[in-house]
């Protein structure tokens, strides 16, 4: 499953990329994966936006990962999902 993981964010890193923010794997841990924004996403107010439509779907679409962490993210669960409804998206699994 880690292969995996590393190929999905190597794609994600070409999106956050494009506006000089990144993505970086900071531990799998049985079907949890954890990560850590860097770069401008560190400071981004819409970080929270990114994880929902773009990180967590991504990476919960692989086989084995059914929680995804971001490190120092501040929302709740509650307002994440909130959040995902208002834009249309599907509630995902943190």
């Amino acid at each position: 499953m880690t292969a995996a993981v590393h190929e999905c964010l190597e794609r994600l890193r070409l999106v956050l990329d494009t506006h000089a923010g990144g993505i970086e794997l900071v531990e799998v841990s049985g079907s949890t994966v954890r990560l850590r924004f860097t770069g401008m996403c560190t400071g981004c107010h819409l970080r929270p936006l990114t994880t929902a439509s773009t990180i967590r779907p991504a990476l919960l679409e692989l086989a084995g990962v059914d929680t995804v962490e971001i490190e120092g993210s501040n929302i709740s669960a509650e307002a994440e999902a909130r959040l995902a409804a208002a834009f249309g998206l599907v509630p995902t699994r943190r």
